[in-house]
């Protein structure tokens, strides 16, 4: 390449008005053996921006990854709203149905029987000890139809302990995450 067609190129370079093609011509002229003495002062920085692009190349494209791992964290989070909100609205929902039946059916019953309540019993202690010997022997019945179920609270207590630890999982693979960014940790310095 001739002194003249370098020295234009260099004066182009300078003040930005250079296209790719001749920056390329540059930088092989410039990694070349035979280079003018006047021009190597300019040298430095062509060999210099040889190696930049050819590292910039070895740089792995992770801005794709980081953007779907925050739309998927997004995600994940909408799904949780979501829950919660569906969760917060059956309850909601089925209090407000509980309300409505019980004022609903304390109506009825106050409208149909408003006077048809009579004593059955003459002697008030007499049927107090009845209610009592019925309400022991439901009790009775209750708690030994929930003895079956001491087996499942055990169950259950080890249930928590592994939710503990899929916790701890969980969390493991959040960090799997930072590893993979810890590869462009080198390029960044």
């Amino acid at each position: 390449m001739n002194r003249e067609k370098i020295k234009a190129l260099l004066e182009k370079y300078y003040n930005g008005d250079t296209t790719l093609e001749e920056e390329e011509e540059l930088r092989t002229y410039f990694n070349g053996t035979s280079i003018d003495q006047e021009f190597l002062p300019y040298r430095d920085i062509f060999i210099f921006s040889t190696h930049e692009i050819e590292a910039a190349e070895d740089i792995p494209e992770f801005g794709d990854e980081i953007l779907e791992n925050i739309n998927n964290h997004q995600n994940r989070k909408t799904q949780k709203n979501r829950k919660i909100i569906n969760y917060t609205l059956s309850i909601a929902a089925s209090i407000s149905i509980l309300i409505v039946s019980f004022f609903f059916i304390q109506n009825e019953f106050k409208n149909e029987h408003a006077n048809s309540f009579q004593d059955t019993y003459e002697n008030p202690e007499l049927a107090y000890l009845q209610a009592k010997e019925a309400l022991l022997y439901v009790s009775a019945k209750l708690n030994s139809g929930t003895e079956h179920l001491e087996p499942l609270q055990t169950i259950d207590k080890g249930a928590d302990e592994l939710r503990v630890l899929s916790t701890f999982n969980q969390g493991l693979n959040e960090l799997k995450t930072f590893e993979k960014y810890n590869v462009v940790k080198k390029y960044i310095k």
